[in-house]
């Protein structure tokens, strides 16, 4: 036998249903749109929502812009000089910023690692870029080249103590950790001691400036397939491939950093770009970026520099662009898109008959945007370079308007 509801508390019920029913209907434009978002100030994580969608806005920050803006000899002068330079990036929707803290073997504050670089204007650089990211609610990653340094003359002027200098003043550590292509000195990447090296400076770097969101490196690997630089090495290690050789090294080493950062900082993010040219990084620069992209422990995000027209004869934008989006990705590393701002306007000699497609149309930047934002393998866009994003008007549509909960 079932049992009825007393009559008085079905008249309550069926009017309430009914209000239910009808609220869920109401159109979007006629709820409280000031209303803040349920969850608001939890994580990802806390709200159980995929991390995938995150949008994540960033531009690069080069030395010499570093340079710039470290000039005022008045620390507060180049605080506030900094601060303002952020603040006029948010408002073009960037999220991020990668500050070049360590060009050519050289750091922008006193550091045990690397020689003061005169560029640094006497300032302790990551300090003062962490208090600027932190009033323009900013997220601060911190870029070196890993392994590019500055010519044999430079490098023979520095007299100070760090351990590049010591590394560059003994005879037998140098040959083993330092080889010149086209004048210019670069780490070896195949020395154990190079891998070493760099896991310190990396850990020094978080350590540092603990406010940090990362550490991103670039696309400074081996120079060339020139095979003078690691012979010995390559002889002592009994393997037939140079080239796998070389990759496999290359791996090792980026592996190294991305757990050297990820012991130095809870939840600091590797990031790594790499250029846009697949076969280049694979048999020039021997960066396995497949590899690094598809295997966990390489990298937390990977921004190729995808640096090319949609009329480049190499490598054409659209198909690049759907090149990098089809490659498998460990769970947990997310691709972006790093794009060529400072061509807007420019000739781009490297194009074949592309050339002036850069010059000509003034589109191709915000077209490039569009198509990123518009592929979901893609979670982002790096700039480069601030000026240039400065010098334009640049609309970044997907998640760039508001306060976006970004990588870091």
């Amino acid at each position: 036998m079932k049992h009825r509801l007393p009559l008085l508390t079905e008249h309550l019920i069926v009017p309430l249903l009914a209000l239910l029913i009808l609220s869920a209907c109401i159109p979007q434009s006629s709820r409280d749109l000031s209303a803040d978002p349920p969850g608001r100030g939890q994580t990802l994580p806390q709200l159980h929502l995929p991390e995938q969608e995150t949008d994540f806005r960033a531009a690069w920050i080069p030395y010499f812009i570093c340079e710039r803006l470290l000039s005022e000899p008045d620390e507060a002068a180049c605080r506030a000089q900094i601060t303002d330079y952020l603040i006029a990036l948010r408002e073009r929707g960037i999220r991020a910023v990668f500050v070049h803290i360590c060009p050519f073997g050289e750091m922008l504050f006193p550091s045990e690692y690397y020689p003061l670089s005169a560029a640094a204007g006497g300032h302790d650089a990551a300090a003062l870029f962490a208090d600027a990211c932190e009033a323009a609610d900013m997220s601060l990653h911190l870029w070196l080249n890993p392994l590019r340094l500055q010519t044999e003359d430079a490098m023979a002027l520095h007299h100070d103590d760090s351990r590049l200098s010591q590394i560059f003043r003994d005879p037998q550590r140098r040959e083993r950790c330092i080889f010149v292509s086209e004048g210019r000195c670069y780490l070896n990447p195949a020395a154990e001691e190079t891998a070493d090296f760099l896991g310190g400076a990396v850990t020094e770097l978080l350590r540092h400036c603990p406010t940090a969101a990362g550490v991103h490196i670039d696309d400074y690997f081996y120079p060339s397939p020139e095979t003078a630089a690691d012979a010995a090495l390559f002889s002592a290690s009994g393997e037939k491939d140079l080239a796998a050789w070389r990759r496999g090294r290359v791996s090792a080493l980026v592996k190294r950093l991305c757990g050297a950062v990820h012991a130095a900082k809870d939840g600091a993010v590797f990031s790594v770009s790499p250029q846009g040219n697949l076969p280049l990084n694979r048999d020039t620069l021997f960066a396995d970026v497949t590899r690094w992209l598809a295997e966990p422990g390489y990298c937390d995000m990977m921004l190729p520099q995808l640096y090319f027209g949609y009329e480049n004869e190499t490598c054409p934008f659209k198909e690049t662009l759907a090149e990098w989006a089809a490659l498998p990705r460990a769970e947990g590393v997310r691709l972006a898109a790093g794009l060529a701002a400072y061509k807007t306007g420019e000739r781009d000699d490297f194009a074949g008959s592309g050339a002036e497609e850069w010059q000509k149309d003034g589109t191709v930047l915000q077209r490039e945007i569009a198509d990123v934002c518009a592929d979901a393998a893609f979670t982002g866009i790096g700039l480069y370079h601030s000026d240039a994003v400065l010098a334009q008007d640049v609309t970044l549509p997907c998640g760039a308007g508001g306060h976006d909960s970004q990588v870091g």
